[in-house]
């Protein structure tokens, strides 16, 4: 049994809970929902930092609404011998906010945020340089951030 599993029990289950939806949630809230002290809570939040569980906070963002019309899928065949000098300019993109490694056809899955159509066929053909690209238009996120619960 590994040391995080060890530390999930219900109780610091919930409280992922509540955390992943509402990261700003104070622990004395997640308390009376639980059933703890606003300290217990505290204690317990801590050692799931500290056991690298929770990893971090963040606000989720409506892209749209700060001028991102458009979400985009790109996958990726990655020449040989490309990969590392592919990662290190797509970390210098701002467009880009998700970048996964895959098994299968492509190389690399990548999600980005463009203003206009001719932001994202810049992109595409920069990324032309480094394999083959195929993208997709995100219409819609029927599921998008989801709650991991027990």
């Amino acid at each position: 049994m590994t040391k995080e599993s060890l530390i999930l029990d219900n109780l610091n289950w919930k409280i992922l809970e509540e955390l992943q939806v509402n990261a700003r949630i104070s622990y004395s809230e997640i308390g009376r929902k639980i059933g703890l002290t606003g300290p217990a809570v505290a204690e317990r939040v801590q050692k799931l930092e500290d056991a690298g569980i929770i990893m971090g906070y963040r606000a989720d963002i409506n892209l749209y609404r700060i001028g991102y019309s458009l979400t985009a899928i790109i996958n990726v065949r990655i020449n040989a011998g490309s990969i590392h000098s592919f990662l290190k300019y797509l970390k210098s993109v701002k467009e880009v906010y998700e970048c996964n490694r895959v098994t299968g056809s492509s190389s690399m899955v990548i999600k980005v945020a463009i203003r206009e159509p001719v932001e994202l066929e810049k992109l595409v053909n920069s990324i032309i340089e480094y394999g083959s690209p195929t993208t997709s238009i995100v219409l819609s996120t029927p599921i998008g951030h989801r709650v991991f619960s027990r």
